[in-house]
C-alpha cells in the first residue's frame, strides 16, 4: 500500500479547472493490482459544491479519474469541504 499525501488540483470530467485540494490517496501497490485501486479524501480550499465524476492531479503532475462524494459539511449546512474519492482508473502522467 502507497499512501500519497499533499496539494494537487480538482478538475471535472471536462478537464476544466475547478480548485486546489489537498489530498490523501491511499494505492495498492504494484503486486497486489494494476494500479487502478486507489480511493482517498480531499479537502478543498473554495467552497464549491463537487459531485460525480472528476480528475485528480497530484503535485507530481499524474491525473487519475475518480468519482467524488460529499464526506463532510460545515455545521450550518452551506459550505461542502471534504470529500471521498474512488479512482475509477489509472493515476499516470
Amino acid at each position: 500500500m502507497q499512501i500519497y499525501k499533499g496539494k494537487g488540483k480538482i478538475y471535472d470530467s471536462n478537464e476544466n479547472y475547478l480548485d486546489e485540494v489537498t489530498y490523501e490517496i491511499h494505492q495498492k501497490s504494484p503486486a497486489e493490482s494494476d494500479g487502478r485501486e486507489w480511493w482517498g479524501e480531499i479537502t478543498l480550499d473554495k467552497c464549491i459544491m463537487l459531485t460525480g465524476n472528476c480528475i485528480i492531479e497530484l503535485y507530481d503532475g499524474r491525473r487519475g479519474p475518480c468519482v467524488a462524494s460529499m464526506k463532510t459539511h460545515s455545521s450550518f449546512g452551506l459550505a461542502f469541504d471534504s470529500y471521498n474519492i474512488e479512482g475509477t482508473g489509472s493515476l499516470k502522467h
